[in-house]
């Protein structure tokens, strides 16, 4: 697995890119869940005209999934209030059981290893097919607001998937605050944030952090 530091800064790509957007283009955003996908939607919708990508089969369990797609289906009616916005939401068809088998073989390589790249690449490809069949001008995910997620592999990914239409537009939002912004976004509307990522590895891994956590203050 190569980890070597990445020297570009994506945020900067794609503040030029916006420089030179011309008109308000259409643009599918993937995101992960309400939480991250905040402060992501605030910024962008300044410049696209967004359509929201719910495409997230790694969740395990499904009542995790749903509670996750319901918090962002509140907060979206909201968020179009506040910023006079009207921003679509689409779901992709939710498959855990087969996402779950693709992810098993990399199951022991951890948070930011070749499982959640693989992770990554499965649920861009299904946006960047969504929005090349729906002829969006741009499209993009959430996936780097967080500091748990390499922008690195997320821009690779994005741009190997890029033909011609639609255009990846590069990012790295955890860049500027972006991810505390996110965070500080979610808390002014209360909405509920999970404490791992969503795949059942990640699960497993978190509720061993959380019995360490309970020993530790057992002791």
């Amino acid at each position: 697995m190569n980890n070597t530091i990445d020297h570009t800064n994506y945020d900067l790509v794609m503040q030029e890119e916006l420089k030179h957007l011309e008109g308000r283009p259409t643009l599918l955003l993937h995101v992960c869940c309400g939480p991250c996908s905040s402060n992501v939607i605030k910024m962008l919708s300044e410049y696209f005209d967004i359509t929201i990508y719910y495409s997230n089969s790694n969740i395990y369990p499904e009542e995790e999934y749903n509670r996750r797609y319901q918090e962002l289906l509140n907060f979206i009616p909201r968020f179009d209030k506040d910023y006079n916005q009207h921003i679509q939401v689409i779901e992709d068809t939710y498959d855990n059981k087969t996402y779950t088998s693709k992810l098993e073989p990399l199951k022991d390589t951890g948070e930011k290893g070749l499982r959640c790249k693989l992770c990554y690449s499965m649920r861009m490809k299904n946006a960047y097919n969504y929005a090349k069949e729906h002829n969006f001008d741009y499209w993009t995910t959430v996936l780097s607001v967080s500091p748990h997620k390499i922008s690195r592999w997320i821009n690779e990914i994005g741009n190997s998937l890029q033909q011609d239409k639609p255009k990846f537009l590069n990012s790295d939002f955890k860049k500027r605050n972006g991810y505390l912004k996110s965070t500080q976004m979610a808390s002014e509307y209360g909405m509920y944030r999970q404490d791992y990522c969503g795949c059942i590895y990640s699960y497993e891994e978190a509720q061993d952090r959380i019995n360490r956590q309970k020993e530790s203050r057992s002791e």
